[in-house]
């Protein structure tokens, strides 16, 4: 897989260096697998390493050769000059140590170039590239200086440490799990062959070969779980830093820094949003994939649930201008299922419909199909005037990482889990999720399956969750957990506690929101325990509250 996907955030506008900025990123991409093994072995050192030495020579000189014809700054030339030379240094030490004889770590060399290069053309380069518009636009070279030159920028680059680190980590892990994935895979495609070699012998070789297709099989399913383990550890590991890099961010943000670093930090702000959203999906899809989402029954109202999730997810849809319509039938009676599990389906189809439309309407909605006495047949709709789906792709798109364009030059972003998520949770309530879609006439998504009709009465009044009472009370000692934690996962369970908060205290509930959006974790934590004083769910005197086995909302 690639390491570091060339994007156009590193463009400087330059042809000559960007050029050669696109071969720096190829030259680490195909050494990164290697590097990733950890023990880096001499024949792959030496050539990348005498590769970068190359391109050091002749792209320092490119850079140099601009900066002195353009008559950029003494300043800011005798700065590009050091790092320069300290890069080079750098490189010449590691090429040292390789000749020596020394045991060179690869995921040091990885991250030593992965964060040079994000520093080197994300922050030097862009600063160099603006100098001398700059001048090229009049501007005396002192003054481009001094615009573009950030007092507190450098604050960034410990931002920018950690994603590196975490990146490499990851990789790092992934390459050898997908080793090992490999390996086991060799060994069931082994038995298949030898299976199919002695299929007609005899009866007790027939027997003796079933018995190892059976341990082959249950060596797959254990290849399955460990790698449905090792996606949710990892992700979730993984959502440690993404803590600190969002905290840190918001904080840039609000503090008094140049613009230039506050758009730097809005960058880091935006991508580590996303990847807790992808995050998010990993880990819904490896406990999905691991049998470890239970499913809890309570009585919730279908119209209910709709508008919940229209006024969740309204705001995504008004920004590419489009409508999110609701519709349900009023007299649909009270239903017994899983409406938290329900909703996280619908939502990953909402916004599905929401990403591949780009004009028009989408319609969130629920039909009564058919009825058995108290049971009732139901299907729950999102349909979208997007550009459709072939009938070829509509069988592919439900399994995961499935995504219409699979190119690294996609114009939509995401990893091809949303729906394969969807399937599987209306699989496990009992249900079916299909599809019905043309080119350009648009797409229906819809789950069907039976739900109980009960009495109205049975639904909690003003809970807005639906929720029984130890349900209710696992979810606040979980988010209890998250904020003693200052885990950032809080603030989307405070949104799906938000409305049965509101209904004790609406006024605490506001302040508990300003709160938590301000990343006041602690402060946040004491309105909670106010809230929630007349149930009894104060936190224990250790600070940590029981968590929810299932988790399934993480």
């Amino acid at each position: 897989m690639t390491f570091m996907t060339w994007s156009d955030n590193y463009l400087t506008g330059i042809e000559a260096i960007d050029r050669q900025h696109k071969t720096l990123v190829a030259m680490i991409n195909d050494a990164a697998p290697a590097l990733a093994a950890t023990a880096l072995a001499v024949d792959v050192a030496l050539p990348l390493l005498d590769g970068l030495l190359d391109y050091v020579s002749a792209h320092f000189q490119t850079e140099e050769r601009i900066m002195v014809r353009s008559g950029i700054d003494s300043r800011h030339l005798q700065h590009h000059q050091a790092v320069h030379g300290e890069f080079h240094r750098q490189v010449l030490a590691l090429r040292r140590r390789v000749e020596s004889g020394d045991d060179l770590d690869g995921t040091e060399v990885l991250r030593f170039l992965s964060n040079w290069l994000a520093f080197h053309i994300l922050g030097e380069d862009q600063r160099m590239a603006r100098e001398l518009k700059a001048i090229g636009a009049g501007i005396t070279a002192g003054e481009a200086y001094e615009r573009t030159e950030g007092g507190k920028a450098e604050i960034l680059q410990g931002a920018n440490d950690v994603l590196v680190n975490a990146l490499v980590n990851l990789f790092s892990q992934m390459t050898e799990q997908n080793r090992a994935l490999a390996e086991k895979n060799a060994v069931l495609q082994v038995a298949h062959r030898e299976l199919d070699t002695y299929r007609r012998t005899l009866e007790q070789q027939v027997e003796t070969r079933t018995a190892e297709l059976r341990q082959a099989k249950e060596a797959a399913e254990a290849a399955s779980h460990a790698k449905s383990r090792f996606l949710g550890t990892v992700s979730h590991e993984l959502l440690t830093p993404l803590n600190a890099i969002l905290g840190f961010a918001h904080l840039l943000e609000q503090s008094e820094i140049p613009p230039k670093a506050k758009e730097q930090a809005n960058r880091i702000g935006a991508a580590g949003k996303r990847l807790q959203a992808l995050l998010g999906d990993v880990l819904q899809f490896s406990r999905l994939e691991a049998g470890e989402v239970n499913i809890d029954y309570a009585p919730f109202q279908a119209a209910a649930l709709l508008a919940r999730l229209q006024e969740r997810l309204a705001k995504s849809a008004y920004q590419k201008g489009l409508a999110l319509t609701c519709d349900s039938d009023p007299a649909l009676p009270a239903l017994l299922g899983d409406q938290q599990l329900l909703g996280l389906a619908l939502e990953a189809l909402v916004n599905n419909a929401v990403k591949f439309t780009e004009s028009g309407t989408v319609q969130l909605r629920v039909r009564l199909l058919d009825r058995n006495n108290s049971r009732l047949l139901l299907s729950f709709e999102v349909e979208d005037t997007g550009g459709g789906i072939a009938p070829e792709r509509q069988n592919q798109l439900f399994g995961a990482f499935e995504q219409l364009d699979a190119t690294t030059s996609r114009r939509f972003e995401g990893i091809g889990l949303g729906l394969a998520i969807a399937a599987r949770l209306a699989k496990l309530l009992g249900g079916e999720l299909t599809l019905d879609s043309t080119p350009g006439g648009g797409s229906v998504f819809r789950i069907s399956l039976w739900l109980a009709a009960v009495d109205a009465q049975a639904v909690p009044v003003g809970s807005g969750q639906s929720l029984d009472r130890d349900a209710t009370s696992a979810a606040l000692n979980q988010l209890k957990m998250e904020l003693s934690q200052s885990n950032i996962v809080a603030r989307k369970r405070f949104g799906e506690l938000r409305p049965f908060l509101s209904t004790l205290d609406a006024a605490a509930a506001q302040t508990m929101a300003q709160q938590i959006d301000n990343y006041a974790f602690d402060e946040a934590l004491l309105t909670l325990n106010r809230i929630t004083a007349a149930l009894g769910q104060t936190l224990p005197a250790d600070g940590t509250a029981s968590a929810n086995p299932d988790n399934r909302t993480t």
